[in-house]
């Protein structure tokens, strides 16, 4: 019987941008958005929104390339 070994990616990565520096970010985003159209509103928040997409799909493709790779047996996930 061939063993199956689970391998699931982190949900978040640990994040590269301080608690600090994030909300500083996200302060002045709110301050600039008051100066913005609407559309340009909806412009930012796609493109935040296409790389959280993009984020997913990749992660999701590294997690079916491990997966194929250890049922196949290429790669061991414990030194023997």
């Amino acid at each position: 019987m061939g063993q199956t070994f689970a391998y699931a990616p982190p949900a978040c990565a640990p994040p590269k941008l301080s608690r600090h520096a994030l909300d500083a970010l996200r302060h002045e985003l709110l301050y600039a958005a008051e100066f913005m159209a609407d559309d340009q509103i909806l412009c930012v928040a796609d493109a935040l929104h296409d790389t959280l997409r993009n984020r997913r799909r990749l992660r999701c493709k590294i997690h079916d390339r491990v997966e194929e790779r250890l049922c196949a047996g290429a790669i061991t996930p414990f030194p023997v």
